[in-house]
């Protein structure tokens, strides 16, 4: 029951797509699928977990806590160019909270079994994301340096706290630009699959007006 309701509303909410990559030149695949994976998958409980809040809507926060159960952040040491004055520390989700903000939404009224059901659930391992923390002034952008192998699907996001206007513009070493987002909120997510192994360059800018801390993530 709980995997039905699970997947009947995630079908219902607007779905967070990869944006397209841009060009079939550079290193990059342009017959193979898209396999949208964790990191996807993430950003959806994220914004997911944000409109139930929203909407004060116990089930929605639910579902969101049972997708992030499945999902564990590894912090990964990484540094941006230019680096931060200090380092920013990963905040991870807790699923445990996310729980709790779904019973007291529900206050007892319709989902309290269901609620105490995925609590008590136990699962395979995790699926890991590398996640690396940092935060960008407005107006300012920083480039990150990724490697990627060739022929499978590569995956990355950024994910803001809320603050700003962030872009994400993905390029492979000879400057091709691959895949690039440039939406009004602070998430912003890309897949694509190299034709080779390789390096790329992964660029955030900050549009907004105020400083944002975010996070980077990759599968």
């Amino acid at each position: 029951m709980i995997r039905r309701l699970t997947l009947a509303l995630l079908l219902t909410a607007t779905p967070l797509l990869a944006a397209t990559p841009l060009l079939a030149e550079g290193n990059l695949d342009p017959t193979a699928p898209a396999q949208p994976g964790a990191v996807a998958l993430y950003l959806q409980a994220r914004a997911l977990y944000q409109l139930g809040q929203t909407a004060k809507d116990p089930l929605m926060v639910l579902t969101a806590a049972q997708i992030l159960r499945g999902l564990t952040l590894t912090d990964t040491a990484r540094t941006p160019n230019p680096a931060p004055e200090a380092p920013t520390p990963l905040t991870t989700p807790d699923p445990a909270q996310m729980l709790n903000m779904a019973r007291t939404l529900d206050a007892g009224q319709t989902f309290t079994d269901l609620i105490d059901a995925v609590a008590r659930q136990t699962g395979p391992n995790p699926k890991a994301l590398r996640a690396t923390a940092a935060s960008l002034d407005p107006a300012q952008t920083q480039t990150w340096t990724l490697t990627f192998f060739g022929a499978a699907y590569a995956e990355l996001a950024i994910a803001g706290h809320g603050n700003g206007n962030l872009d994400l513009l993905v390029s492979d070493d000879k400057g091709t630009i691959l895949c690039q987002d440039n939406g009004n909120g602070d998430s912003a997510l890309c897949g694509f699959t190299p034709a080779e192994n390789g390096t790329f360059t992964v660029t955030v800018t900050n549009t907004g007006t105020t400083p944002d801390g975010y996070t980077l993530l990759t599968n």
